[in-house]
Formats: C-alpha cells, structure tokens, sequence
C-alpha cells in the first residue's frame, strides 16, 4: 500500500489525485458486476428520497467526484465541489455548478446552503471531523445534512470468505482485497461514526444499504444541533 500523506496538504492532494486515477470512484457506477451497480443505484435513490430535494433549495455536494449523486437530483439549484481537478473535469456538462475545494476548508460563506450530501468522502479526508464541521458551517439553521459511509468491516468479511472459496477475483477483477488498500484514511464502526456526527449534529435518519441485512453502506441523515459552541 502506497504510504499515505498525513500533513502536508499539497502532498495529500497530489496522493488523493493519484489514487482518483487508481481507483475511479465513477467506475462503481457503471461497474460490469450488476449488485455493484444495484448497490450504487440504491445508495443515490436512498440519498435523494431521504434529502428529498425542493424547488427552492441550494444543495451542494461535498466531494462530488463526477456529479453521479447531485445530478439525479430532479429539484433545486445543484453545486458541486470536489478537491480533484481531473475528476471535475468529468462533471463537465451536467446541470451542476462546480467548483475545486478541500472538504475541510470550503470557499463557501456561513449559511450559504439548504441541504448537503456528502457520500464516500469522509472516510478519504484528513480529518473528518474538520469537514464535518465545514458541512456544519455552510448548511442554513433549518438544513439537513445526508451523509453516507461505508461498513467496512462487514465489506472486508465478505472479501475474506470470496477469497477464500477463490472466486473474488471472478467476481471481482479490478477491487483491491481489503478497503484499506483503496484510499481510505479511516476505517470506523457504525457507532464510532455515530458519535463523531453527534458532535456536530442530531441524527434523524439512517438506512441500509442496499437493505437491512445485508448493510454494506450506510446513508444517515443530520440535522444541525442546537446550542454548539
């Protein structure tokens, strides 16, 4: 596993653009396996049916990678950032307004969105707990915030036993065995995550995906606490 960038900022997005090449996220959508595709096609069906996008709102996606997630959004007004310059290059031509920034230092004023979506990022970032507070800052008093994370170990459980009866790479043939040989910086439980969103917002929401049980993501939904200091 390349060694991963843990300060400097350039070094990590130079590490985070070639990661993008190594693994590109847009491929998960349009993957040749069918459940990969199912899985994807849930997760976005679950994000917009839980944000559950008005007329009125300005939604913005952090990390928006090539805008699969924000450009099913039938309503509102669509913004995309993303850290990477070569995958928002790939968003070009959708019905988004894009722009480049770090999840953790967003150009964006106080208050300035509705709603945000935040889907398989959190667990890439530096400090997820930074952009949290980023997604805190910019959502509007009333706004929610819809974030989705990856299970991780149950994923790597499921990898153990496909590669153990030898048929992971048949199923498989371009995934890493583990998630920790992808970019992901962190690999926390379903309660570790919770309590992290706790410190910046109210839990209101959370499923399954692509169902109860068998959660290989989960799609939560937030909205802003009262009374942060």
């Amino acid at each position: 596993m390349e060694k991963i960038p843990r300060v400097n900022y350039n070094e990590f997005k130079e590490w985070n653009e070639r990661m993008i090449q190594k693994y590109d996220p847009e491929a998960f959508h349009r993957h040749s396996n069918p459940f990969i595709r199912f899985i994807e096609r849930k997760r976005v069906k679950v994000i917009l049916n839980m944000i559950d996008p008005q007329k009125d709102d300005l939604i913005i996606e952090v990390g928006c990678g090539a805008g699969d997630v924000i450009e099913k959004a039938i309503r509102g007004t669509l913004y995309g950032v993303d850290i990477s310059s070569s995958i928002l290059n790939k968003a070009k031509g959708k019905m988004i307004h894009l722009f480049q920034g770090d999840a953790q230092y967003l150009p964006c004023k106080n208050g300035a969105f509705s709603k945000v979506i935040c889907s398989e990022v959190l667990e890439h970032t530096l400090s997820p707990f930074s952009a949290l507070n980023e997604i805190d800052r910019i959502l509007k008093e009333e706004g929610l915030a819809i974030i989705s994370i990856p299970n991780e170990s149950l994923i790597n459980r499921i990898k153990i036993i496909f590669i153990r009866v030898g048929i992971f790479r048949w199923l498989f043939p371009k995934m890493p065995e583990k998630m920790n040989d992808e970019w992901h910086l962190h690999i926390f439980s379903l309660k570790e995550w919770l309590n992290l969103f706790h410190k910046c917002f109210r839990v209101i929401g959370l499923r399954s995906i692509p169902f109860g049980g068998l959660p290989l993501r989960y799609v939560v939904l937030l909205e802003k606490r009262e009374g942060r200091d």
